[in-house]
């Protein structure tokens, strides 16, 4: 967090250094400012004077003869923007994006509050995490704007109704929302509509966020270490046959599981929680990783 203070004015300001640091409406004015830079709607020096106003909660002058002590102040400010980006080795910015806890967890688009998903997505399914998954790469192919909104939608829902916690309450997960059905999906993102881009987007890119995390994620599971990046190794030796043909990705995983039994049904395994499904896929990665270390020293 950077601290901004101007004598002159008796102004002080702090501003966030990433996107991690910032408040609710300071994540979805970023955001929003991001995805027009990245459609080439702004240049870059024009995204950092928008954003130095709009996380100082400033407004630029309406007068033509502004200022020239104050708008060389703001330009100033303006370059401390360069710390929510990363230079890759084209010399390209990229958006620093190490943060799993979300910064907008309520949304109010019409009448109704949204929840969306608790930090580091402790309260997702393996069903939301799959067809969120899918809709992702979908909107890396396409690039089509009515995806970001059925994935915004898919975790933002409205709460539970008393009657439904009353009902189940012996079964409460903890999860204030409404359970996730696909069915309406595309009719609960039609309440997004009249969102604002930094609203859709900045959930896009916090889901992003998180499947970076999720490659090289270590979690404390019964006191000890699981490192996750077994899972996301590549397993194929040289010797076998290479496949052209697409596969299903995540999906596949979630009939594997369904087809093992552990969790039951398909459907009960979309339903049951990520991250004990991720679990169980390390325990099984883990276990196979040892027999093959065993196969291999047995023929040495």
């Amino acid at each position: 967090m950077h601290t901004i203070e101007i004598p002159e004015t008796k102004l002080k300001r702090y501003i966030p250094a990433d996107l991690s640091e910032c408040d609710p409406q300071q994540y979805m004015d970023m955001c929003e400012l991001i995805f027009h830079y990245q459609n080439d709607a702004i240049n870059y020096d024009e995204l950092r004077i928008h954003a130095a106003y709009k996380l100082m909660n400033m407004k630029p002058s309406n007068k033509t003869n502004q200022d020239e002590e104050k708008f060389s102040n703001i330009y100033l400010v303006s370059e401390l923007i360069d710390d929510f980006f990363d230079i890759d080795e084209k010399g390209l910015k990229v958006i620093k994006q190490y943060y799993i806890h979300n910064p907008v967890p309520k949304f109010k688009p019409l009448w109704k509050t949204l929840d969306g998903p608790s930090d580091s997505f402790m309260n997702m399914t393996f069903g939301e995490y799959t067809d969120a998954l899918r809709l992702f790469h979908d909107f890396h192919a396409t690039g089509d704007m009515e995806i970001l909104k059925l994935i915004t939608a898919l975790f933002y829902r409205p709460k539970k109704s008393f009657l439904f916690l009353k009902k189940r309450l012996e079964n409460y997960d903890g999860d204030m929302r409404q359970p996730y059905n696909s069915n309406n999906l595309e009719a609960r993102a039609k309440t997004l509509n009249h969102a604002p881009i930094g609203f859709v987007y900045g959930f896009y890119l916090l889901f992003a966020s998180f499947q970076k995390y999720l490659i090289d994620a270590k979690i404390m599971w019964g006191g000890k270490e699981l490192d996750f990046s077994i899972l996301f190794e590549s397993s194929k030796t040289d010797d076998e046959p290479t496949n052209d043909a697409p596969g299903i990705g995540m999906d596949a995983i979630a009939f594997s599981i369904a087809e093992s039994g552990a969790f039951g049904t398909i459907e009960e395994v979309r339903k049951a929680n990520f991250w004990q499904i991720m679990v169980r896929m390390y325990d099984l990665r883990r276990t196979d990783l040892e027999r093959q270390k065993q196969e291999k020293n047995a023929t040495t």
